[in-house]
């Protein structure tokens, strides 16, 4: 089964990688290179934007495609919340060292909760946010911790539960070697959960986002965008987006 194993993981990422001396793109404007190291000896790699000074901080894990300097476009759509924002690129992506792999990738989120902590920064100021894989990666670090929220974008209750759509060329029931199982982390969150999700989403449907939100913990709400699809929750709602998330973090 193992070779099964390495071929859904061959599916589930999508890494693009960056040559080390890549200065960050122009529209990521002042953002600060910085070098996380994980528990397994890997090098992260990854963006910081410490304006507005005393703002809260969004940890944005992103999806499992491209790498931190195409997602950096996240900065100027989450600017108007007023946070900072820590981006990285998980094991595997961009200028991080290593292979990605569902543990690895656990690995990368604790780093940069660390990093975040060695800065002064403490969870009641630390907005967890995950997008789409990230999700599970967000749902994993944000267990047990009084965080100021945790945020979840169009992103899935367990890779088991969505398997046949992400690989429908293989056998149903093949163990796939990742998990995820965002929706059993859920209730053992402690902070305010809020789950966005396309209702026109052709890749994670609508119905993942209806029972993470059922499993979720008070507080919780739930902003479901009309019109939307997978990748686009945010162009399609526009301005409305960063008033969302604005609006649940100062409530």
């Amino acid at each position: 089964m193992k070779g099964l194993d390495n071929l859904a993981r061959k599916f589930l990422y999508y890494p693009d990688r960056l040559p080390t001396d890549m200065p960050p793109p122009r529209w990521a404007g002042n953002a600060e290179e910085v070098w996380l190291e994980c528990e397994d000896g890997v090098r992260i790699h990854g963006l910081w934007w410490s304006e507005p000074e005393d703002g809260p901080v969004i940890l944005f894990f992103h999806g499992n495609a491209q790498e931190a300097y195409s997602w950096s476009l996240m900065h100027e759509e989450l600017a108007p919340t007023g946070c900072r924002l820590l981006l990285i690129d998980y094991h595997g992506y961009g200028k991080s060292g290593g292979e990605p792999h569902e543990a690895g990738l656990y690995l990368d989120g604790k780093a940069s909760l660390h990093w975040l902590y060695d800065m002064g920064i403490e969870d009641a100021d630390i907005v967890v946010f995950g997008k789409s894989l990230g999700g599970g990666v967000a749902c994993e670090i944000a267990q047990g911790g009084a965080f100021k929220a945790l945020v979840l974008e169009s992103t899935f209750t367990s890779l088991k539960r969505v398997a046949r759509k992400l690989f429908p060329f293989l056998p149903p029931g093949v163990p796939l070697g990742e998990v995820y199982d965002s929706i059993a982390k859920l209730p053992r969150t402690r902070s305010p959960i809020l789950i966005i999700h396309g209702e026109l989403d052709e890749l994670i449907p609508v119905g993942e986002g209806l029972d993470l939100f059922e499993a979720a913990p008070e507080p919780k709400e739930l902003y479901l965008v009309p019109g939307a699809g997978h990748n686009d929750v945010s162009l399609v709602a526009g301005e409305e987006y960063a008033r969302r998330i604005t609006r649940f973090l100062k409530d």
